[in-house]
């Protein structure tokens, strides 16, 4: 009689099979469950301001024509949406476009994009009575994310190039001269605004190391925003906001020859991209209490505000602004309205919307069949599956298998 613990004689050698051991393998086995992904601090830190920054400045568009408020629009142009595009490109991948990634640009982009242009559509018809269909022309601030689905569709094959970011650069500035290249399906914002994206990619491969982690990069950052500030002061009645748009070509945004207008325009990316990069440096990379904890709904607050603002618009109005106090004021209330839609109560009720989950769209995956299982289509029409054939023989004769149960008939005769 046998116990736990004794051995046993397979045939093929012995082993001591106990509880303990089987347990043990079978713990081994298990598959342990996935690392939790970890939220950069910085990153999100960056979200949240940025976010404030373009609901403020949409905020105080209609208005910009006081001093105050005009200068903090002109000077923090950068720090919104190109910021936003850095960030994009900061997270983006420059892999194959697979069967997962395709699903999930379509469900982070795409289905967005069509969802809360019906959103608009309808917020537009409930307030002014009219339809509004956004097909050709997105939608207030959605252009960004039509963009983001042609730079993600591109970024596999601008990766292979040597200089991609020195072409992104040129085509920024020469698209500039073609009529056609308006703002219709974000096509001029979409050439123009690829190199702050393609920035943000670099930033990822080693960049940043160099630009956003360096001792002497801080007082650097602190110094070009202060030159900045001070420019923009004195500038910001010269500085036309259509150089700054870049949705149009330059024949619609210049006073001047547009045959020359590259140049303008070049001095627009390259001080965007020296003032973007200096305002991330100096975005705290440690944890803050209330910013941290909000900046993960940055891209919620790009998405909603223009929802939340057109009905600001349409029956409260900015009559009230004057001097300095109620400017003051407004821009309270934009930082409050921006922590408000990235809350975590918001986000959840607008998930659907802002991050759908469209399962139901794609076909399941295929799955992937174990080393001699017989195909489907043989079980489903009754027809004998073809097994791998037993090894045979060195130098022929019968297989291996059928030479081992004839010896062990041989055995039991013997006996």
């Amino acid at each position: 009689m046998k116990r736990e613990g004794d051995l046993v004689d397979t045939g093929r050698g012995t082993h001591r099979s106990t509880k303990r051991q089987t347990a043990a393998s079978a713990g081994s086995a298990r598959t342990p469950p996935p690392a939790r992904k970890v939220r950069d601090p910085h990153w999100d830190n960056v979200r949240f301001l940025s976010g404030t920054l373009v609901l403020t400045g949409h905020l105080i568009e209609p208005i910009a024509h006081l001093d105050g408020l005009r200068w903090l629009y002109v000077t923090s142009w950068a720090m919104r949406v190109p910021v936003f595009v850095i960030v994009a490109g900061y997270f983006s991948s420059a892999g194959p476009l697979g069967r997962r990634e395709l699903r999930q640009l379509t469900e982070s982009v795409l289905a967005p994009y069509l969802l809360i242009s019906l959103l608009h559509t309808a917020q537009i018809r409930l307030l002014y009575g009219n339809w509004k269909f956004f097909t050709s022309e997105p939608a207030w601030g959605l252009w960004f994310l039509l963009s983001l689905f042609v730079w993600r569709m591109l970024l596999p094959y601008l990766a292979v190039l040597r200089y991609p970011l020195s072409a992104a650069m040129a085509a920024a500035l020469a698209v500039g001269h073609l009529d056609g290249f308006t703002h219709t399906f974000s096509a001029s914002r979409t050439v123009a605004f690829l190199p702050f994206f393609l920035l943000g990619r670099q930033l990822r491969q080693g960049l940043a190391d160099q630009l956003l982690h360096t001792a002497r990069s801080r007082e650097a950052a602190a110094g070009v925003l202060a030159v900045t500030a001070t420019a923009c002061w004195f500038l910001r009645h010269d500085i036309d906001v259509g150089w700054l748009a870049m949705n149009a070509p330059y024949g619609e945004t210049v006073s001047f020859a547009p045959a020359w207008a590259w140049g303008l325009r070049g001095t627009v990316l390259l001080c965007g991209m020296l003032i973007a990069l200096s305002f991330i440096r100096l975005v705290p990379k440690r944890r803050l209490p209330v910013v941290t904890y909000l900046g993960a709904g940055g891209l919620y607050i790009y998405l909603l505000h223009p929802l939340v603002l057109r009905v600001f618009f349409r029956f409260g109005g900015l009559g009230w602004v004057g001097p300095w106090p109620e400017q003051t004021a407004l821009l309270v209330l934009g930082g409050a309205l921006a922590a408000a839609l990235a809350s975590p109560w918001v986000r959840r009720v607008t998930k659907p919307v802002v991050q759908p989950r469209l399962r139901w769209l794609y076909a399941p995956e295929p799955s992937r069949e174990a080393p001699g299982t017989p195909a489907p289509s043989a079980a489903r029409h009754g027809s004998t599956p073809h097994w791998p054939a037993p090894p045979q023989r060195p130098g022929g004769g019968q297989p291996l298998e059928t030479q081992a149960a004839c010896a062990d008939d041989e055995r039991a005769r013997t006996r």
